[in-house]
């Protein structure tokens, strides 16, 4: 099945014409070096000039020093202090503290050309990911360290702090080696600077000199971003969002003493609104079908809007708007006990609003510094994080004043319905951005409000994983051999993309019921349908393919099940065989990534089957509904047939 557009077709389908252009722009200026490979003078008045009197990156020690928690503080902090950073909120690693180390895996031992030009820097090789070395080069250990020194006062965080600082001027000249290779990467570090910053500035480690290498290296920052703009504006994504708000925070910070800084200023604003509005759909669903992906770009807008607002100024209402629903969105599939949401998409373990002590699985410090600058309540029943109000100096959102809905829903295909402890998370929409990940008609399941049917994260971005983990085969949903729902081109480029749809989704006292299309095989003739019933006790799943004759092939249906395979019982109306896989070394099946570049294993449950005619009928049973006599009557008469007493009545397997 291959694209009738061809590359070409795909690459204009996912850039658009003004992207193309922007990439182009970005590609002939790359091959012919004509970037700077070199630190420009920095204007003498921005290394002396201090921070405006109204300034967001400000926090306040005394609030933080009462709602921290103080201990959990203290020991992220000397955990930096001992030479570690908690890469991806997931794994204690070392922290780079010689300067040629900031441009080493310390995983694997690969060096990067650390006097390379930023443009000549691979950004992938055998032997290294490089999100492995830009990962300490975030900044994101500064919070910790900045959050020991407001709690304690103990000027070895400040100094520990600043000592980093020092190496990585030392060790990653402007412009040059892995660290300024990418403007995203650049910006998020420029923005964690900007609240160091502020939050040592009484510190004895804050000599002269060290506050202008600071402010050095954030101005350096804002001219490396504006100069190759064009390839984060292309790739229409986070990159895009991320490098306009570096430039809109580094431009405030330095306008009142240098031109270009006001310059960035002005484009990084009159060029936000337009990414919020092509990044975030009218329902608040994010272009990377990916929530991990939403919090990034929901912290970052956070930044945005409170530094313009300084100004008098804030994004336009319709983007705003945009930005409301995503907020929205983020709190109807978040569990407000736990700040938990479904693994759903690619997780890379961005986390660069850490503003708080919190694991990175838990949403609610994001959500509740979205919620109170974008003035949106929170779901009823979660509390605002008390720490994250402190850094951010803030008055708590308000909350909800009603329940939330059984069933929530957005025009862009996703579902999340819940009775009682019972839930599942779906989704079957078309695609306007490329897709991240290909699981047409996908559902997770909740029984018992314990997580059983999951998707499976990211894990890494290299290596076997990078295409196995991003194809329907390690999700929950059905494949057909030789039949793939998309067709993958090179690097994150998909030449042929996924299509379903929500088609109707019903309630009454006792269950929900909702029916998806999977679209992604109309060209050639295979229809594939899902149903899904849920009560207070089950999920039941019902899938039902039909297949032209020339198209028969291998059929299976597949669970990653958080916990033992008989989670989950499926059978079907033609012989079947099981494949169940568990944490194997081997295969990228059987496993979960909760955070990027770890894993922990879980049940891989696949039935297959080969087709004898031209139709073929899977069903999967959750909770109560795990019963044979169950699924066999769903089987006999489909889903919309079966009555809610035997649903709610289903035995245990």
């Amino acid at each position: 099945m291959r694209n009738p557009l061809g590359a070409a077709g795909s690459v204009w389908r996912t850039f658009g014409s003004a992207g193309m252009r922007r990439r182009l722009r970005f590609e002939l200026r790359k091959r012919l070096s004509l970037f700077s490979a070199t630190g420009r003078s920095v204007p003498a008045a921005v290394l002396t000039h201090e921070p405006p009197q109204r300034w967001p990156f400000r926090p306040n020690p005394r609030r933080l020093t009462r709602d921290t928690h103080g201990d959990l503080a203290i020991a992220r902090a000397m955990s930096v202090l001992a030479g570690e950073h908690h890469a991806y909120r997931a794994l204690w690693r070392r922290l780079p503290s010689m300067p040629d180390e900031w441009n080493t895996n310390l995983e694997t031992g690969y060096r990067y050309d650390a006097t390379a030009p930023w443009f000549h820097i691979p950004h992938a090789t055998t032997g290294s990911d490089i999100k492995d070395v830009w990962e300490p080069g975030r900044f994101a250990w500064a919070y910790d360290l900045a959050r020991g020194w407001m709690v304690s006062r103990d000027d070895r965080y400040a100094q520990a702090f600043w000592q980093s600082v020092e190496s990585f001027r030392m060790g990653s000249p402007p412009y040059r080696g892995v660290q300024w290779a990418c403007g995203q990467e650049t910006a998020i570090r420029a923005t964690a600077l900007l609240w160091a910053e502020a939050a040592f500035t009484d510190a004895p480690a804050t000599t002269p000199p060290r506050k202008a290498l600071l402010r050095e290296l954030v101005w350096l920052s804002g001219q490396r971003i504006v100069e190759a703009l064009d390839y984060a504006l292309s790739q229409r994504n986070n990159h895009g969002i991320s490098e306009c708000v570096g430039l809109i925070v580094i431009g405030a910070r330095f306008r009142a003493v240098d031109r270009e800084a006001e310059e960035w200023l002005r484009r990084g604003r009159d060029l936000l609104d337009d990414q919020v509005l092509d990044q975030f759909a009218a329902d608040g669903w994010y272009a990377q079908h990916s929530f991990t992906y939403t919090r990034l770009a929901l912290d970052q807008l956070v930044h945005a809007e409170l530094v313009l607002r300084t100004l008098g100024d804030g994004m336009s209402p319709p983007a705003i708007e945009r930005v409301q629903n995503a907020i929205g969105l983020l709190g109807s599939v978040m569990d407000v006990a736990t700040g938990d949401v479904p693994n759903h998409g690619a997780n890379d373990g961005a986390f660069v609003l850490p503003l708080t002590t919190a694991g990175f699985r838990d949403f609610r410090p994001s959500l509740t510094a979205a919620a109170t600058t974008f003035r949106v309540p929170l779901p009823r029943g979660m509390a605002a994080d008390a720490e994250t109000l402190a850094w951010l100096d803030a008055d708590p959102p308000s909350t909800a004043g009603r329940e939330r809905a059984r069933v929530a829903t957005g025009g862009s295909g996703w579902l999340d319905a819940r009775i009682q402890e019972t839930r599942i998370f779906a989704r079957a929409g078309t695609y306007r951005s490329r897709p991240s990940h290909i699981d047409a008609c996908h559902v997770d399941v909740w029984i018992d409000g314990r997580p059983v049917a999951v998707d499976a994260g990211t894990y890494r971005y290299t290596g076997p994983w990078a295409k196995a983990l991003a194809e329907e085969r390690a999700h929950n949903t059905v494949v057909i051999e030789g039949y793939p729902m998309a067709e993958r081109g090179p690097r994150f480029l998909w030449l042929r993309w996924p299509g379903a749809v929500m088609r109707s989704v019903e309630e009454d006292r006792e269950s929900i019921r909702l029916e998806m299309v999977n679209e992604s095989w109309r060209q050639v003739g295979i229809e594939h349908r899902r149903w899904c019933q849920i009560t207070a006790e089950t999920v039941t799943v019902l899938d039902e393919l039909s297949l032209p004759e020339q198209a028969a092939a291998r059929v299976s249906v597949h669970w990653l099940v958080d916990g033992p395979p008989d989670d989950v019982m499926i059978i079907a109306d033609a012989d079947t065989s099981a494949e169940v896989s568990r944490g194997d070394a081997a295969t990228p099946y059987g496993w979960i990534s909760d955070s990027y570049a770890v894993r922990r294993p879980t049940s891989s449950v696949r039935v297959s089957t080969r087709i004898p005619t031209r139709r073929v009928r899977f069903v999967s049973g959750f909770g109560a509904a795990r019963s044979e006599p169950h699924l066999r009557l769903v089987l006999a008469s489909g889903l919309a047939a079966l009555p809610t007493a035997v649903l709610s009545a289903g035995g245990s397997r």
